[in-house]
């Protein structure tokens, strides 16, 4: 096996952090007496098992060369796709990364140093078991809006950038309309407050009015404004939103769904409420942090993500303060009305946006 520092992992889900510790990494690993010589980077994306192969055998080809005039250099194979557990080229760039899983072994030349960024990272595999014995590693997983852990997560993320830039928030109002407007990633996150940085320039204070002016509305924060303001029986900032949508190419059926999903999880908080399994509370936090204290088997019945876990605290908590403004027979009538939008959408040649505007005004009619 080669020397533990001669070979280095970035991985994970979060996109924008492996590229920026790699990136830092690789400036750090980089041979100074080399200069420009002293690196070869080879981008590790492929989209075949063609590409992918070439890839690997560019690799292959850099690993077993020392740098320019004998000194030491670094290989970076950047952002590559090929360990995902599900790589371009399914079995055969599977099949071709055996030749990077015997270099490894075999051990890499006398000053010979590999870098690999990895978008994903299937740790079943054998060439990546290789790696992680060899390997110096850091993987950066994209936080998970919603969870205790994932909100600490971006929240010191967002500490981190304001001071850099010696900034701070007003107060928690200006908070959380950044957080309701942008999307919960770090690369979004790390854009949106370079903006403001700039925007407010030797002001030291981001007030929510700079970040009403210069934040761009995420897809997410438009999709959650129409399933608040119909919750909140908001007609007119519900139409706003919903033209947004339409206007921006959402699919009827989606925005359909998601409504659909939204009173799904207001008839079970409403459910739970007259139970007596949790109290009405005025804010989402104290329906989150609730839920969240459940024992499993109150949780059987909820609707399942694709990875097979119930909805998040924050979101059923966000769902679950709206029932304050609808009876139960409400709820069920909310969810036949979206049931019968959804049938005419399919079976109608009836206009999609007035199909949807006319069952939004059904729904928040008192």
């Amino acid at each position: 096996m080669p020397a533990a520092r001669s070979v280095y992992l970035v991985g994970g889900s979060d996109e924008f952090a492996v590229k920026e510790h790699a990136a830092a990494l690789a400036a750090k690993l980089a041979p100074k007496a080399a200069g420009e010589f002293g690196v070869e980077t080879i981008e590790g994306d492929a989209t075949n098992a063609d590409e992918a192969i070439k890839v690997l055998s560019r690799l292959h080809e850099s690993l077993q060369t020392v740098g320019f005039f004998g000194t030491d250099k670094l290989v970076w194979l950047k952002n590559t796709n090929l360990l995902s557990p599900t790589p371009p080229g399914g079995e055969a760039t599977v099949e071709a990364l055996n030749s990077l899983n015997d270099a490894l072994k075999r051990g890499l030349p006398g000053g010979v140093i590999l870098l690999i960024s990895a978008l994903g990272f299937d740790k079943r595999r054998s060439v990546a078991k290789t790696i992680e014995k060899c390997a110096e590693q850091f993987f950066f997983d994209a936080p998970e809006a919603g969870k205790a852990d994932g909100e600490e997560q971006i929240g010191a993320f967002i500490r981190e950038k304001l001071g850099a830039d010696k900034k701070r928030f007003t107060d928690n109002h200006a908070l959380d309309a950044f957080r309701e407007l942008v999307e919960p990633t770090l690369r979004e996150i790390a854009n949106e407050l370079e903006k403001l940085c700039v925007y407010v320039g030797k002001r030291v204070e981001i007030t929510e009015a700079d970040v009403q002016a210069i934040c761009s509305a995420s897809r997410q924060a438009v999709i959650w404004e129409l399933v608040e303001t119909v919750s909140q029986r908001n007609l007119p900032k519900a139409m706003a939103a919903l033209k947004n949508l339409l206007d921006n190419e959402e699919s009827p059926i989606g925005v359909i769904m998601m409504l659909a999903a939204q009173f799904r999880l207001m008839i079970l908080a409403r459910d739970f409420v007259d139970r007596k399994v949790l109290r009405q509370a005025d804010h989402y936090a104290v329906y989150a942090k609730a839920f969240a204290a459940l024992p499993d088997e109150e949780k059987e019945h909820m609707p399942r993500s694709k990875d097979g876990k119930p909805p998040n605290e924050w979101r059923f908590g966000r769902s679950a303060v709206a029932i304050k403004n609808f009876s139960r027979a409400e709820l069920v009538r909310a969810m036949n009305l979206l049931l019968e939008a959804n049938l005419r959408l399919v079976s109608t040649q009836l206009d999609d946006r007035l199909v949807l505007e006319e069952t939004l005004t059904k729904i928040a009619r008192k």
